[in-house]
């Protein structure tokens, strides 16, 4: 299997269920390297409030490198407040600079500091730990990764380590030029829970392998199936009642920010603000034109959204009534006085989406989910604690 066609040739699962088996899983080129930009001491932002900025950069990552190697499909997993990417080393110039610039723009006008590093798969494997993929796809064409072996949770920590960072992270410099964001947007609403809460959960199993794993992960998708009483996808929040398109967008600035290219502020402003106007009104009466379908393109988002995600973490974003949040609590409880995984647990009344459009006309677009007042961020510090009761 050649290196440049990877994650294109390995066989596709339709079902994120399909994470349970760890024979869907494929370990990746050894010339690979992991990339990991997530947003440094976001916690002042969330508690101010703005961590639909938070997510806009996460997602800016992750349109910067691929519309910096020519839209190229790299797979990735956006974590809220960043991402996680795997690419090969022969474009790892271009991909520096994409990410150096949107480093910047992340500083300069959103306020936030992005922190950039790059993992081989050769030094994580020489550590012990493996670097496998699946790939997930939603609908033709819109594909998301999950990743597994432990090694992008290895890379994630020495490029936050004190003692590690100095060989992984890269180095602060500025480039001229704003990163390409063409395609990234964040028009919508936030999607209010019909149930009751926005269930913000981070999952992370506790055994000695990676087969083991995945055996922790099927019994708790099974007992949180029996809590939901059907299909994960029913727990979406993302669905036709929580969809709303208000015009002007509460994130028309964000995006006018992010994706201003060589432009004026002002202009990407107006401009965005002309477009937003007449999706409004598409979505309001149901048309279509220039490629954009009101009805067809909600169904597309449905299917599209990544409310459950895995990278050695499983992360989900689900819509639950009181009496499921209680259970799903419950169950992970015991799981973990049991020693058999860590989790973090937040509920909110709402989940914002971020948006990567690459082609409307070809149906080619994928969603990024996660909860509000902080989301996976706000999960993360009660699974931060568990993981260090074990340190």
């Amino acid at each position: 299997m050649m290196a440049t066609d990877f994650f294109n040739d390995i066989p596709k699962i339709t079902e994120f269920i399909g994470v349970i088996d760890d024979s869907n899983f494929y370990p990746v080129p050894e010339d690979w390297v992991v990339v990991v930009a997530d947003i440094f001491s976001s916690t002042q932002a969330i508690a101010e409030g703005r961590y639909k900025d938070v997510n806009m950069v996460g997602g800016a990552v992750i349109c910067a490198v691929q519309n910096a190697t020519d839209k190229r499909e790299w797979p990735f997993v956006f974590g809220g407040d960043g991402a996680t990417m795997l690419v090969e080393s022969s474009v790892l110039p271009e991909i520096e600079a994409a990410l150096v610039r949107t480093r910047s723009l992340a500083r300069d006008d959103f306020n936030l500091e992005l922190r950039i590093g790059f993992v081989s798969v050769s030094d994580i494997r020489s550590r012990g730990a493996d670097v496998l993929v699946a790939r997930y796809e939603t609908s033709p064409g819109n594909c998301f990764a999950m990743f597994g072996g432990g090694g992008v949770e290895l890379a994630d920590q020495l490029i936050k380590s004190d003692a590690q960072a100095e060989h992984y992270a890269v180095r602060e410099y500025t480039l001229p030029g704003l990163p390409d964001l063409t395609g990234l947007s964040c028009r919508w609403e936030p999607l209010p829970t019909q149930k009751g809460s926005i269930l913000c959960l981070l999952i992370k199993p506790n055994t000695a392998s990676f087969h083991d794993n995945q055996i922790v992960l099927s019994s708790f998708l099974s007992k949180l199936r029996d809590v939901l009483g059907s299909e994960l996808s029913q727990a979406s929040p993302v669905n036709t009642q929580s969809l709303q398109f208000s015009w002007p967008p509460k994130g028309l600035a964000s995006e006018a920010k992010a994706t201003r290219a060589d432009k004026p502020y002002w202009h990407r402003f107006l401009e965005i603000y002309v477009k937003s106007f007449l999706q409004w009104v598409m979505e309001r009466y149901g048309l279509s034109g220039g490629g954009y379908d009101a009805k067809v393109y909600r169904d597309e988002m449905r299917i599209n959204s990544d409310y459950c995600k895995f990278d050695d973490v499983l992360r989900m974003v689900l819509d639950c009534t009181p009496v499921q949040v209680k259970k799903i609590r419950k169950i992970l409880d015991l799981m973990h006085a049991k020693g058999e995984l860590d989790f973090g647990f937040f509920e909110t009344e709402q989940a914002l989406m971020t948006c990567l459009l690459f082609d409307l006309e070809s149906s080619q677009h994928v969603h990024f989910v996660d909860g509000d007042d902080g989301g996976f961020c706000s999960a993360s510090l009660e699974f931060k604690q568990q993981l260090a009761s074990h340190e």
